[in-house]
């Protein structure tokens, strides 16, 4: 088994139980959607995470420290054609990883065998699989160290590239405005 894919498995188990990654389906995890609205089911019940922003980022932090989950950076990304929702880019620095790792939560009915595709303001494209699919959505994890890491500090937007149920690619925009900011608050 190669390094990159043992590594990609380990930020699989790693990421799976992170405050944002469980409830990267929606707000805080306690609401349902119904239709093309929200419901929350529970209004009296705050979510058990802080958060604060910093400019296209949301940094989402346990409000107790009991679980030793770490603090992860979040940004819902819009569709360009229609203006929805259709992927949810979440980061963070599990502690069975050695440094960073993103996770990507595309829409269930995205075509798997392709992989999803990543670049910095239209640089090397790096191309990783999916790893499961579940009722929140498809998940892809990819490690964010060394260059690619500088890159995203001092770039503009990543691109990321997925591909829907007809086989047509869908071209992602993910700001990278406040990115360094909301990294330095959630690197240990």
């Amino acid at each position: 088994m190669s390094k990159q894919i043992a590594s990609l498995i380990l930020l699989t188990l790693a990421l799976a139980v992170g405050p944002v990654a469980a409830q990267a389906a929606g707000g805080t995890g306690q609401q349902k959607a119904t239709g093309s609205k929200l419901k929350n089911p529970k209004a009296s019940k705050k979510p058990n995470f802080k958060v604060s922003h910093y400019q296209d980022w949301e940094v989402r932090c346990p409000k107790s420290n009991k679980s030793k989950a770490r603090c992860e950076m979040t940004q819902l990304i819009n569709n360009p054609n229609n203006g929805k929702p259709i992927m949810r880019v979440v980061m963070g620095y599990p502690q069975q990883a050695k440094g960073a790792a993103m996770i990507f939560i595309t829409p269930l009915g995205t075509r798997l065998a392709p992989g999803m595709k990543l670049n910095v303001d239209g640089g090397k494209n790096h191309n990783f699989p999916y790893q499961i699919c579940l009722k929140q959505g498809c998940r892809a994890d990819y490690p964010i160290r060394g260059k690619l890491k500088r890159k995203m500090k001092h770039g503009k937007n990543a691109h990321v590239q997925i591909v829907g149920p007809r086989g047509k690619k869908i071209n992602l925009k993910v700001s990278l405005q406040g990115f360094t900011a909301a990294n330095n608050k959630i690197r240990p």
